[in-house]
């Protein structure tokens, strides 16, 4: 018996002085407003979507 494996591609961003989640979303995935799935994503690292610091990593889901 084989078992089909997907490999689903990690994405990751480190923050950059400057850089927001509205601006990593839009970069990412084209809308602003989807920075709500970054924050989701990444809960245990993000307290305050608004407060966010060069040298975080986050995991960037991919979009739908």
């Amino acid at each position: 018996a084989e078992s089909e494996v997907t490999a689903q591609s990690v994405r990751a961003v480190t923050v950059q002085p400057g850089n927001t989640l509205w601006a990593i979303s839009r970069e990412r995935y084209g809308e602003g407003p989807m920075y709500v799935r970054i924050f989701e994503a990444n809960r245990d690292r993000i307290r305050d979507p608004d407060l966010i610091y060069p040298g975080q990593v986050f995991t960037v889901p991919q979009a739908d």
